[in-house]
């Protein structure tokens, strides 16, 4: 008898956001928030620029800018920076559900707002095959000297979204979206299937197929694999 087999998944790409879906805060704020409130004072400034940036006020580069910029002038270095992190962490479940989608041959990208800083402080050895997020650079001193906004933030997620399915082969049919904020909605609705985990956006909650409300990323998996 021919050993049994695993059936294959039904999405051969699955994409995640970072803040709020991989990674959590006892108050769900996000890192920036928390990058702010340590070095300017300010928590609720993104809240703000948020707004102006919906309202065309502002472009997503100027956004990212006038938050780094501020911790720079304020004079944060890296490690302090990497402190500052301390609240916030990997949400239970993580590792192990990224690692029962590898093993039934899925691809793993992230297309996020969040900052490759974090990311490489709380998960240095993620199983992420392509990743799309805001970057900083230290000089040697550890302080800030440059930054890139990434593009593919906001409605430029749906942009990279595509570009990852085309560049990896996958119809927009087989790729699947996990996220939880507003600024998901664009990609959500790109994606073949869209995931809301824990949503904090009634929009991003409608245009997706699943809720799924949990403190463990493992529940998505019934969702994106068969039994």
């Amino acid at each position: 008898m021919e050993p049994s087999r695993s059936p294959l998944p039904p999405f051969d790409l699955v994409v995640f956001d970072v803040d709020g879906t991989l990674v959590e805060h006892a108050d769900d704020k996000t890192v920036w928030e928390v990058l702010n409130l340590r070095f300017t004072g300010v928590g609720d400034a993104d809240r703000e620029r948020f707004e102006a940036y919906r309202e065309g006020r502002l472009s997503y580069a100027e956004w990212v800018a006038l938050d780094v910029s501020g911790w720079r002038d304020a004079g944060a270095t890296r490690d302090q920076i990497v402190a500052a992190f301390e609240p916030l962490k990997l949400v239970s479940g993580t590792r192990e559900a990224l690692a029962a989608l590898r093993a039934r041959g899925v691809r793993l990208a992230i297309v996020s707002g969040t900052l490759d800083l974090l990311l490489d402080t709380l998960f240095p050895d993620h199983p992420f095959d392509e990743v799309y997020c805001n970057r900083i650079r230290f000089g040697d001193d550890g302080r800030i000297q440059s930054w890139s906004a990434t593009p593919f933030d906001m409605s430029g997620k749906s942009v990279a979204l595509r570009a990852i399915a085309l560049r990896e082969g996958v119809p927009l049919s087989r790729v699947a979206f996990v996220g939880d904020s507003a600024n998901d909605v664009w990609i959500a609705e790109e994606s073949g299937f869209a995931v809301a985990f824990n949503p904090k956006s009634a929009d991003l909650e409608r245009v997706a197929d699943v809720a799924v409300r949990s403190r463990d990323l493992r529940d998505i998996l019934p969702h994106l694999l068969p039994e």
